[in-house]
C-alpha cells in the first residue's frame, strides 16, 4: 500500500470520529494543510493536499542500547545474575544428589551375593572404603557367556602404595593348620610342612584370575633352601629352568613378573652358583628378568645335603659383604604393567637336578592383582 493511501485511510477515520467541521494536521516541517468536508474531491473523498517531500533517508539516529542495558534499566542486573546463579547451583545440586543416590543404591551389598556381583575388588572398595577383607562375588562377561566367581578381596592392606581393592590370585600358607600343597607341588612334612618339587626340572601351577582385568601385580614368597641350589646357572630362556628357585609369570607366551632365586652359599666362593649380590657374586640374571628379582642363600659356609633353617627372601641374615638383603620391600614385590590384562598367573618351582640333590621349599605364597 502506498504512503498516500495510508494517509487517506487515517484521515477518513479521523473525519468520521470528529464533530468538528474541519481538521488541521501538521507535517514534519512548517507546512500546514487545512482540509474541509467540501471542495474538490480527492482519491479518498476529501480535499487532496499538495505533494509531500521526497523520501530521502534522514540523518543517522543516536546509538541504540544493548539487551543488558535494557535489563539494567528495568531491573537490577545483579539480581538477575543472582537468580541465574541460584538456578544453576540448584540444578547441579539436584544432579549430584541424584547421582549420589544412584551410586549409593548400587553400592548397597555390592559383591555380597552372586546376584549383586561386582566387576572387581576395586569397584567394591571405591563404593565402600570401609569394606572389610573377605570373600566377594565378581562377574566377567565375553561374547559367549557371563561368569560369576567368588574371590578373596584384600580391602585393608597396602600393596604397591595402594590400599584396598586387591584381588588375591594365588595363595599358599603352610603355617595354617591342615594346609595342603596344590598340585603338582609335593608336600614336605619334615622338618616342617612345606611345598617342593616332584622331581627334576620345573613344576608349574596356574592360578586363575577369572578373566578380571588388572594392570598391577604384587606378592610375596617365603621359603627355604635344600642342599646345592644354584641361582641363575640355567639358560636364558623363560620357558626353561633359567633359575633355581621360584619363577612368577603371566599369560601365554610367558611374560616375566618376578623371580625368587636361591644361591648355594652366602659367603663362600662359588662363582657359578652364588647369587649376583653375594659376597662372591655369581652369574647375572637373564635379560628378561632385569632387576625384577630377589636372590638369597640360607647357607653360610660350604654346602651340604641338608635343609637350611634360615628363611629366604626376608631381607635378614645376610653376612658381611653380602648385598642380597639390601633390596627394599623384601619379601614383597610390585609390578605395574604397561596395559591392562586378564592373564592367569603361573608359579614355577625350578631346578636342574633331582630333589635328593637340591630343592626350594615354599612356605608362603601370596599374589594380588588390581
Amino acid at each position: 500500500m502506498k504512503f498516500t493511501e495510508r494517509v487517506c485511510i487515517v484521515l477518513v477515520f479521523l473525519v468520521g470520529v470528529s464533530a468538528k467541521p474541519s481538521i488541521t494536521t501538521n507535517q514534519t516541517d512548517t507546512d500546514n494543510v487545512t482540509m474541509a468536508t467540501s471542495g474538490t474531491v480527492g482519491g479518498c473523498g476529501i480535499l487532496q493536499g499538495p505533494p509531500g517531500r521526497d523520501g530521502r533517508d534522514g540523518l543517522p539516529g543516536p546509538p541504540g542500547t544493548c539487551l543488558l542495558s535494557f535489563f539494567a534499566d528495568s531491573r537490577d542486573l545483579k539480581n538477575i545474575e543472582g537468580d541465574l546463579s541460584d538456578i544453576i547451583e540448584a540444578a547441579i545440586r539436584n544432579f549430584t544428589e541424584e547421582k549420589t543416590r544412584s551410586i549409593a543404591q548400587r553400592c548397597i551389598g555390592l559383591g555380597s551375593t552372586s546376584d549383586q556381583a561386582a566387576k572387581s575388588c576395586g569397584e567394591i572398595y571405591q563404593c565402600n572404603s570401609e569394606a572389610t577383607s573377605g570373600l566377594y562375588w565378581l562377574t566377567t562377561k565375553d561374547e559367549e557367556s557371563v561368569r560369576i566367581h567368588q574371590v578373596y578381596c584384600d580391602m585393608e592392606a597396602w600393596h604397591c602404595g595402594v590400599k584396598g581393592g586387591w584381588m588375591r590370585a594365588a595363595y599358599i600358607n603352610m603355617r595354617q593348620p591342615g594346609a595342603e600343597c596344590p598340585s603338582p607341588f609335593r608336600l614336605v612334612t619334615s622338618p616342617k610342612r612345606l611345598c617342593g618339587r616332584l622331581g627334576n626340572g620345573c613344576y608349574s601351577k596356574i592360578f586363575s584370575t577369572h578373566g578380571i582385568s588388572y594392570n598391577k601385580v604384587c606378592g610375596q614368597v617365603r621359603g627355604y633352601q635344600y642342599a646345592s641350589i644354584q641361582a641363575f646357572e640355567g639358560p636364558e630362556d623363560i620357558n626353561s629352568n633359567y633359575v633355581e628357585g621360584i619363577s612368577i609369570t603371566h599369560g601365554s607366551p610367558r611374560k616375566h613378573l618376578w623371580t625368587y632365586a636361591v644361591g648355594i652359599s652366602d659367603d663362600r666362593n662359588f662363582p657359578n652358583w652364588n647369587c649376583p649380590c653375594a659376597k662372591f657374586p655369581g652369574p647375572s640374571p637373564p635379560s628378561f628378568v632385569g632387576n625384577h628379582y630377589y636372590c638369597e642363600s640360607g647357607n653360610t659356609g660350604p654346602y651340604e645335603y641338608q635343609f637350611y633353617d634360615e628363611p629366604l627372601w626376608d631381607g635378614e641374615g645376610c653376612g658381611a659383604g653380602n648385598n642380597c638383603c639390601a633390596q627394599s620391600g623384601m619379601p614383597w614385590f610390585c609390578r605395574a604393567l604397561p596395559q591392562e590384562v586378564d592373564d592367569d598367573i603361573e608359579v614355577r618351582n625350578c631346578a636342574d637336578q633331582e630333589i635328593i640333590d637340591e630343592d626350594t621349599y615354599m612356605e608362603i605364597l601370596e599374589i594380588y592383582v588390581q
